[in-house]
């Protein structure tokens, strides 16, 4: 998970399930999360679902474990190059903590080839072996919203979907969408991305709903760990 950090004391993320943490902000190295946007996507990819008593917030992958990779500071802003290295690292380090899948819930503005730093290091990563999903953005509902590294050809670029009203699931007004700028389609799928709750940093069993690209882009991840 590659983003603010993981709160690994909520008790859908405890006992255990964070392995690692590498933080490329402050150089920390027990797990944290001063934003709270990286523990609510690691609880949809893995949370066991232990902070109610009917497990109602269990993630995709309730059983798989975590390592948290912190690239984004306590109001959710960070570089492309702090991104890239942390991309590399999980491929240098994905052997040592059996990593399957790169979860990154983030990514820049604008129209993006796919040429990019960033994405040149997802597809390295996708090379590698790793599922490495990415957040298309949300920059719609214009086309050709999708930026870095969501463009890179070897993403598995995810949108959002809205599921709230009577008429089913449709496309999120704010999900970005391609062509990309050298003209392929992107996102390559959709998930849920609106009023999705998942695990609050800072507590122990609080809940938080959030929406965005980035809410849809962990059930990908979770999906891939069970195959």
């Amino acid at each position: 998970v590659i983003d603010t950090g993981i709160h690994a004391q909520h008790l859908d993320l405890d006992e255990g399930k964070v392995i690692a943490f590498k933080d490329f902000v402050n150089g920390r190295t027990e797990a944290y999360d001063d934003n709270g946007h990286g523990t609510h996507v690691a609880a949809t990819i893995a949370g066991d679902g232990d902070a109610r008593s009917d497990g109602l917030y269990k993630g995709v992958a309730p059983s798989a474990a975590l390592v948290g990779v912190k690239v984004l500071d306590a109001n959710g802003s960070g570089t492309m190059e702090t991104v890239t290295a942390a991309i590399d690292w999980v491929v240098q380090n994905k052997d040592a903590y059996g990593i399957e899948a790169i979860n990154l819930s983030l990514g820049a503005s604008g129209c993006a080839n796919g040429t990019e730093l960033a994405s040149v290091a997802v597809n390295n990563a996708a090379a590698a072996g790793l599922v490495v999903a990415v957040a298309a953005g949300n920059e719609g509902p214009g086309q050709c919203t999708v930026g870095s590294p969501g463009a890179a050809a070897g993403a598995l670029t995810v949108g959002a979907m809205d599921d709230t009203g009577s008429g089913g699931f449709r496309l999120a007004s704010f999900s970005s969408r391609g062509k990309t700028a050298d003209g392929r389609v992107k996102p390559d799928l959709v998930a849920p991305g609106v009023a999705v709750t998942s695990a609050q940093t800072g507590t122990t069993s609080g809940y938080a709903s959030f929406d965005g690209t980035s809410m849809a882009t962990p059930f990908v991840a979770g999906v891939a760990l069970l195959a």
